[in-house]
């Protein structure tokens, strides 16, 4: 992704993997693959290989304002245990690489905004250092929804009183509770301003506690929306949630809200997954909506 300029704000992509990860049918399954098939002229093979299977991206966005340098949604992270998906079990990703590509150094970062708390959200707010889970970043405030933090720590709290497996593949054991232990960690609950133009406001669905980021400087605007949106696929039919989702309802909501206000709009939409280039805008087009990716 070309770096994007939002008034006096820039925004750039720290990429951990891209690639095919999963059948149209797994990650949506509600999805219809003959409308999917119908409208292959623009889905096919950027966004669904020959395969059905999505392709998609895992990457962090970095939101340098002239005050701030904000990092959005932390990937899978490595060194983490991770059996019950290969692609993220013990990994080595050249993440740290990527970060430095676009000039910024992990003490630079001031604010680490997670969007929620899915374990490919969470993985680089630690690192392994002498056996043990720390912050990656050591002078950022790591920003969570009260309420996200509070519906995975009962989660892991009555898991371990059961000895069930930790849920959510254990990250929040390992990439949430440090934070909080080495206290990093900035609870916040409704919407929060960090400074003139950025905000966080909730979108709770797609975890209870979900939030989007809102991103505005002399007119223009961006909004990073965590897993709001997957896929581009699901602006065939907005109500097909993914098999990740809390409450698929309350997701599909949210996703109508969001996706109407800024169609047809300047608005830059930043998702978590989409893979290159990954800025892109929400369309009308006569088959429905459609993305179409475009820089400044």
């Amino acid at each position: 992704m070309k770096t994007q300029r939002i008034g006096q704000f820039t925004i750039d992509r720290v990429v951990e993997t891209e690639g095919a990860f999963s059948g149209v049918d797994f990650v949506l399954p509600n999805a219809d693959m003959a409308r999917v098939q119908e409208q292959a002229d623009w889905l096919m093979p950027r966004f669904v290989n020959a395969e059905h299977q999505l392709m998609m991206s895992f990457h962090s966005f970095v939101l340098r304002t002239p005050q701030h340098n904000f990092l959005i949604d932390t990937c899978v992270g490595n060194h983490k245990e991770r059996p019950l998906r290969a692609s993220w079990h013990h990994q080595q990703f050249a993440y740290m690489e990527a970060l430095a590509q676009v000039g910024l150094r992990p003490d630079q970062i001031d604010f680490v905004c997670c969007t929620h708390l899915h374990a490919d959200h969470v993985g680089w707010n630690t690192e392994l250092r002498n056996g043990a889970w720390v912050p990656t970043f050591p002078k950022a405030r790591y920003v969570f929804s009260q309420t996200e933090y509070s519906h995975w720590e009962a989660e892991h709290r009555q898991a371990l009183a059961q000895g069930r497996p930790a849920p959510n593949h254990g990250s929040f054991a390992d990439s949430v509770l440090p934070v909080v232990d080495a206290g990093q960690a900035l609870m916040v609950e409704g919407g929060h301003d960090f400074e003139p133009g950025v905000r966080l406001e909730p979108a709770h669905g797609h975890t209870p506690g979900s939030c989007v980021l809102h991103a505005r400087s002399q007119g223009d605007h961006a909004v990073f929306t965590g897993d709001i949106l997957h896929t581009p696929v699901q602006l065939l039919d907005l109500s097909w949630s993914s098999r990740f989702c809390h409450d698929p309802k309350a997701a599909s909501a949210v996703r109508h809200q969001l996706v109407h206000e800024i169609a047809d709009t300047a608005t830059l939409l930043m998702a978590a997954h989409f893979p290159s280039p990954v800025a892109g805008r929400i369309v009308s087009h006569a088959q429905g909506l459609r993305w179409h990716s475009g820089t400044h």
